[in-house]
């Protein structure tokens, strides 16, 4: 029996007996022992009852100040401020996505108040987090360490959450906040053309102490980034004739996202009902560099045409939480969602010279995804007990759609797919000191597609006194196929791109360590350290590759053939001392790869080192706050296929910085202006791009910037009893 197998029948065992055995140590409740009491309280799908995953896991929290200081408006424009994550921007469609400790968006849970957010390719993974905005939030909870046992598969590096303001504070019964920003892109700008141009709207009301609601609205119009090309509506013409110089449109595309929402909150008793619903829609815009110079049959002149793109998103979110007591201090919490996503495909003829469209060549649903998801959790099982607590619940998740694009004969191939996950948990809270702890976890998943499966989890803590601290996570790395994996169908006369209904999940083994200790600084300051160290091995990891159809065509798919080891360290400090904060945090990450399996492409491990820093001063006689962030990203080597088998590429090393000054020109009105990517970012040099699936790199550039952006937002409060 291998050591994963050994775990699991050890934990299987663990968590039955000690569940049968609470059932009795809770029927002695005429015991005086007192629940142990948390001392540290975070909302990601624990409720306020119970925080889990505080005691487990190393959690960050971005709250609504630090979201202000820095005017963000979307989720990208907060998470790059995190030592252990990197933004993945694609200048092409316009997606941001995740990397954390190493792993990509596909291994990083994001979920909006504990339920997983829909994305264009699976639920909760690998998420445009670009299309997350703020304006709603009360803040952001960062939560390090594999999390498969309680947020399910794919929750590998850690879980993103993003908390919804509920309710008024102050006593006050009305609120109306209306908020104007505009940016630069680069040293782009013109009102309501070039640049960035943000407005957001939103009144909430306190009805009384139990209920109250808010409505909102936010547009977010970015008009692209040009860096030299010449926009739309640009044509080069010489002697009647057109001159196709690659000048033509944007480097970044141009697009404008539009979210409306409404959120209702409810106390019946100590019973909490929240209900959120909201709209997004996004329009990406991709103009054609070549340009056809027809010639106008009547005049005789040229009449020149670019055939460009539009990729639309549409999303509905409707999500119930419910939470409360069951009996004593046992608590439940219940997730309801329906979400429905659709994104629609146009392409088009536009008329250069008379600057409109002419004629649509396509105007398609590309993809749609209806997601129903429901998840129930009971902790504080056994709250008269001391030695033991447990929590137990469900979770069940139905995707039901397609993600395709095909013409001619290859469109009636196009079906719909339904992908379902019907899991139970457990995590048992083993406490044998009052320093020592340890909780076993497991998760039983029955999925549509690959059968059952099993999620474990051992962790356990160790509190050298009240402010020293040692956290140790021990887990299964468990990833499933998304959607887009498992049944993406993009087929025509010059592609052949097609799903994999056959992969398996990928399984492997976590381990993540965590000392922390704070230190007290005078009367009000605080100094806090934590040193972590983090191990990932990756079995039968999912990739592009290219194999032949039935007709001996290229076939680009997806299969298990790669494997990839992470090992890293990092070292993380803050503090905290009168109007003064500041933070200094490095990183050192080595990743061993193979590629196709063979042991022949395995390589040592490359090493990179990542540096963050922060500097905030505040001045509370003027209600002002000044801030400063700066990340140095060193460079990154990576195993890639190669002519003549792998190589190793790499990305060169940046340093991004950003600066901002918030201060109250009212009681009513604050102004916050900035500058964002100081060091005026653009391009880095990258040689780790493959040219295709699993074929050569290419050596090349990457985006990562628009240059250096200055901002103003104008925000408006007003506040009424």
């Amino acid at each position: 029996m291998n050591l994963n197998n050994q775990i699991k029948t050890t934990l299987i065992g663990c968590l039955s007996c000690i569940y049968v055995n609470s059932q009795h140590i809770d029927s002695l409740g005429q015991e005086s022992m007192k629940l142990k009491q948390l001392r540290e309280v975070v909302v990601t799908g624990e409720s306020k009852v119970m925080s889990l995953s505080k005691k487990l896991f190393a959690v960050g929290v971005v709250d609504q100040k630090d979201i202000a200081k820095v005017a963000g408006n979307n989720l990208a424009d907060i998470l790059n401020y995190n030592l252990n994550i990197t933004i993945t921007p694609d200048a092409s469609t316009g997606r941001s996505t995740v990397n954390m400790f190493g792993l990509d968006g596909q291994y990083v849970k994001i979920l909006i108040d504990g339920i997983p957010v829909a994305s264009d390719n699976g639920v909760g993974n690998n998420i445009d987090i670009t299309q997350i905005n703020l304006e709603d939030v009360d803040r952001i909870e960062i939560v390090e360490g594999s999390m498969g046992v309680l947020y399910g598969d794919n929750a590998v590096a850690g879980v993103i959450n993003i908390v919804t303001k509920r309710g008024l504070e102050g006593g006050y019964a009305w609120q109306v906040q209306v908020s104007v920003q505009e940016e630069t892109v680069g040293s782009e700008y013109a009102l309501f053309e070039e640049g960035r141009h943000i407005q957001n709207f939103k009144v909430s009301n306190q009805i009384n102490d139990n209920l109250s609601y808010s409505l909102g609205a936010s547009r977010n119009d970015y008009a692209g980034f040009y860096n030299g090309f010449r926009g739309k509506d640009y044509v080069n013409i010489q002697d009647n004739a057109v001159v196709n110089d690659g000048l033509r449109g944007t480097e970044w595309n141009p697009k404008e996202q539009l979210t409306a929402f409404g959120n209702l909150n409810a106390n019946i008793g100590k019973h909490n009902i929240f209900f959120k619903l909201q709209y997004f829609d996004e329009a990406v815009t991709v103009y054609d560099r070549n340009v056809t110079g027809r010639l106008d049959t009547g005049t005789g002149l040229v009449n020149p045409t670019a055939l460009d793109e539009i990729f639309e998103t549409d999303r509905w979110v409707n999500n119930l939480t419910v939470s409360g007591p069951l009996k004593g201090q046992t608590n439940y919490n219940l997730f309801f969602s329906y979400q429905d996503q659709k994104r629609y495909y146009q392409q088009y003829v536009y008329n250069i010279l008379q600057q409109g469209i002419e004629s649509f060549i396509a105007d398609d649903l590309s993809q749609s995804s209806k997601i129903w998801y429901s998840k129930g959790f009971v902790s504080n099982i056994v709250p008269k007990s001391e030695f033991l607590n447990a929590q137990l619940g469900y979770e069940f998740t139905r995707q039901t759609g397609f993600d395709a694009i095909a013409t001619g004969e290859y469109s009636n191939d196009v079906v719909e797919n339904t992908l379902e996950n019907y899991d139970f948990f457990g995590v048992l809270d083993f406490n044998l000191t009052d320093k020592l702890s340890f909780y076993p976890g497991a998760r039983f998943t029955n999925n549509s597609q690959f059968g059952n499966q099993f999620i474990w989890s051992l962790s356990s803590t160790y509190d050298f006194m009240d402010t020293f601290k040692l956290k140790a996570i021990f887990g299964s790395a468990f990833r499933a196929p998304n959607f887009e994996e498992l049944f993406f169908y993009f087929v025509d006369a010059n592609h052949n791109v097609q799903g994999n209904p056959d992969l398996q999940p990928e399984d492997g083994i976590s381990a993540f360590l965590n000392l922390e200790n704070k230190f007290k600084l005078g009367e009000s300051g605080l100094f806090k350290s934590a040193i972590k160290s983090y191990y990932f091995d990756i079995q039968d990891k999912i990739a592009n590759v290219v194999t032949a159809d039935d007709n001996d065509r290229s076939l680009f798919t997806f299969a298990n053939v790669d494997y990839s080891k992470i090992l890293g360290f990092s070292w993380e400090n803050s503090i905290k001392m009168d109007r003064w904060q500041a933070g200094l945090g490095a990183t050192y990450m080595g990743e061993s790869t193979a590629i196709d399996g063979s042991a022949e492409s395995n390589s040592d491990y490359l090493w990179s080192f990542n540096l963050q820093t922060n500097l905030g001063y505040s001045i509370p006689s003027l209600n002002t706050v000044l801030a400063a962030q700066l990340k140095y990203t060193g460079r990154t080597q990576v195993l890639v296929p190669g002519d003549n088998g792998p190589v190793v590429g790499q990305t060169d090393d940046f340093t991004w910085m950003d600066a901002s000054l918030k201060t109250g020109l009212t009681k009513d009105l604050d102004i916050t202006v900035g500058a964002r990517n100081i060091f005026d970012i653009v391009t880095v040099n990258a040689s780790d791009v493959p040219s295709g699936a699993h074929n050569s790199a290419s050596s090349s550039s990457r985006l990562f910037g628009n240059g250096r952006s200055y901002f103003l937002k104008l925000l408006y409060n007003l506040n009424l009893n």
